[in-house]
This record gives C-alpha cells, sequence and structure tokens, in this order.
C-alpha cells in the first residue's frame, strides 16, 4: 500500500468501528468491492474507499453528533457548504486531498484524505432512478450556487460570479433549505424492490441494483482486515461495471498526482496549501506589498483592498509594460524579484493565469506569496 491507501484504510478501520458501535449496516461498493473480491485489498493503484449504506442507516450517520474525534471530520452535505459535497466523506482534516482547486465558486470546504460513503436510496424502477437523479443533480447544482452567494454576503458580487450563478439557480441564504430539499428527493421512496444512488454524478447516478442483493452481508478479507460486502456481490458487481469488469488503466507504481490536479499530503493539513488562497490580507497592514500581474485582475485588486496599505510596484512578465506603470504603479522585471523581497513582504498575484505564475515562482525558490481570486470574500 502507498502512504495515501494506508490512511485512508486507517479511516475505513474507524469508520467501521464507530458504525458497528451504533448499529449500522454498511457494504463496500465499486472500486472497494472488485478490489477486495479480486486482490483481497486496494486494486493496485486505486486511490480511494467507497461505501454505502440503506438510506436509514446512512441518514442516521449523516445526522450524528460527536461519533467521531478530531482529526476526524464527517463532511455532510449539510454542514460544510463550501465544500458543498454531494454525498458523506469521512475526512482526516490532517491531511490533504485537494482536487481542481481553486474554484470561482467557494474557498473548498474541508479537504482531507477521505473515504466515500453513499446512501443505498429505494426506487421502483430505472424510469424513477433517472428522473430522481436528474432531480437531485439540479438540486445540487442550486446548493453550489447558493453557497458561492453566501459567500460574498455582505460584499461585492462580481459581475461574472453572479451570471454563473443565478444561471444555476442559486438563492442567497437557501443553502440549508436546498440542502435538505437534496436527501428528501433522493429519499423520496420507501419499500422499494430496488436500490439506485443519485447522488452519485453521471450515469453512475442513475444505475439500479435488486435490494435481495444487500439483503445481508458477507465478509471479506481487506488488506488484513474483515470488511462487509453484499452478499449478492457478484452481481452488484456485474451492475456496477456495465462494460465489464475492467480495472483502471494505470500505470502502478506511478504517482496519482501525475495523473491528476490533485495534490496529496499524507503529513500536513489541506490549510498548509489553500491558505495560499484564503489569507491573503492576513496581516498585510503590516507588510511592504508587492503584485505580481499588471491586467485586469491588478487594478480589480486595487479598487478593492489597496486603500491604507503600502504597495511598492507590481510585476510582469511581459516586456513591453517593464518601466512603465500601471494604474499608478511602477511596472518591474520578475527578475527584480529574488532581490527585493524579505521577511516583511507580502507577494500576491494579482491575474487569472496565477497558475502558471505559481510554478515561475516555485522555479525561483520564492515560495512565500499569495493568489488573488476574484469573486472570493477577502476581509481587510
Amino acid at each position: 500500500m502507498n502512504e495515501l491507501q494506508t490512511l485512508q484504510l486507517e479511516i475505513l478501520q474507524e469508520f467501521s468501528k464507530v458504525v458497528e458501535k451504533h448499529d449500522l449496516t454498511w457494504f463496500a461498493m465499486f472500486g472497494t468491492l472488485l478490489g477486495a473480491v479480486r486482490h483481497k485489498g486496494f486494486i493496485p493503484w486505486d486511490d480511494d474507499i467507497d461505501v454505502a449504506m440503506p438510506r436509514a442507516d446512512y441518514d442516521r450517520l449523516r445526522l450524528s453528533e460527536g461519533w467521531f474525534n478530531e482529526p476526524l471530520f464527517l463532511q455532510t452535505p449539510q454542514n460544510d457548504p463550501e465544500a458543498a459535497p454531494r454525498y458523506i466523506k469521512l475526512r482526516r482534516s490532517d491531511t490533504t486531498y485537494i482536487e481542481r482547486y481553486p474554484t470561482l465558486l467557494t474557498r473548498g470546504g474541508n479537504m482531507g484524505i477521505c473515504i466515500d460513503i453513499f446512501p443505498l436510496d429505494d426506487v421502483p424502477g430505472a424510469t424513477s432512478a433517472g428522473i430522481m437523479h436528474n432531480a437531485a443533480q439540479k438540486v445540487h447544482y442550486q446548493m453550489l450556487a447558493s453557497a458561492a452567494l453566501d459567500e460574498n454576503a455582505g460584499s461585492e458580487l462580481p459581475d461574472h460570479k453572479a451570471e454563473i450563478c443565478y444561471s444555476m439557480g442559486g438563492v442567497a441564504g437557501l443553502y440549508s433549505i436546498l440542502a435538505e430539499r437534496y436527501e428528501w428527493i433522493c429519499s423520496r421512496y420507501t419499500n422499494k424492490p430496488y436500490y439506485t444512488i443519485p447522488v452519485l454524478a453521471g450515469t453512475r447516478g442513475t444505475w439500479v441494483f435488486d435490494k435481495k442483493w444487500f439483503s445481508d452481508t458477507e465478509e471479506k478479507e481487506f488488506e488484513g482486515i474483515k470488511i462487509p460486502v453484499p452478499v449478492g456481490w457478484s452481481e452488484v458487481l456485474v451492475a456496477s461495471y456495465p462494460e465489464g469488469l475492467h480495472e483502471p488503466e494505470r500505470i502502478p507504481g506511478k504517482p496519482i498526482q501525475e495523473e491528476k490536479d490533485v495534490i496529496i499530503d499524507a503529513k500536513n493539513s489541506y490549510t498548509t496549501y489553500t491558505s495560499r488562497y484564503t489569507d491573503m490580507l492576513k496581516d498585510i497592514e503590516s507588510r511592504h506589498v508587492y503584485l505580481f500581474g499588471a491586467g485586469d485582475s491588478l487594478h480589480i485588486w486595487l479598487e478593492r483592498y489597496s486603500k491604507g496599505l503600502d504597495i511598492a510596484c507590481v510585476f510582469d512578465n511581459s516586456r513591453d509594460k517593464w518601466g512603465s506603470t500601471a494604474f499608478g504603479l511602477p511596472v518591474k522585471s520578475p527578475d527584480e524579484l529574488p532581490s527585493l523581497l524579505n521577511e516583511n513582504s507580502r507577494l500576491i498575484i494579482t491575474s487569472i493565469y496565477h497558475k502558471e505564475i505559481s510554478k515561475q515562482l516555485d522555479n525561483l525558490n520564492i515560495g512565500n506569496y499569495y493568489i488573488f481570486i476574484d469573486g472570493w470574500n477577502y476581509i481587510h
């Protein structure tokens, strides 16, 4: 096992211990089930753990309080609007698993390493499963957009963010109501012959499973521990992989980070990485401020946050701008950065090309910088 898998297994063991204490039923699903059957553990280059619970048990877990001790965090669609997860994730807050970050909408919520926990919802058949899935996804889009609007409560809402949020059906202040409506849509049926998992994105959220396959559990070995699988595990796997029971086509041993836009760190909290985006203005009043990027984002930043600050200059990669001014600030070459920065400096990237500039700064061995995301609410 790699370091990520080792941590996920530890989270799974704690999850198993807690739900057993509270007499809840759960099953290994998808890649975790396939790994248990074929490998007695992880598919060699898999990077997640999937479990599922009947809706009644899922809701008891979702509404629980104090069942898990820090650094574990039971993230639900209700308790972490900035993440707006589609389903429960049990996370380790002192670790990092960051995907596709940052986004325009919110700051992202808790992004520790996790296991995924899905509800098994009753459904009459495939047609109803498709309708339920579509309705749930629409409400989830509203949840995301509403959380994004709440992010800007009491501050300026940029036009581009407003257009996106309103087109998604967002309504400021209604996140909690929408999150409960989301659960109601997914759980509206009872005592039906099939299960579905409408919280999943894509076609997987429309698949149906015969409830008889989950009428009991079997135990299978998984990395030295015993985990419960559906008694009809063979049928569940066939239904879960309609194109055949093929494992992910990855090169064994190749770091997951090379294949995804993801940061994985088993030793440091996700806040170590997100603070670069969230803490731009923290203690800035005592700093000598340098900005990187002399375009429209600079103009926006100056209008919102420059009052009362000691701003020295702006750096830009365009040679044509060197020696000129941008919005009243002198523009310099990035080559001058190392000689100007010190422990009292605050370097902030003010450009939509912040990822490219971040790599540029890393190559210059400059690690102490922050990034402005137009659309987030920063408190000065």
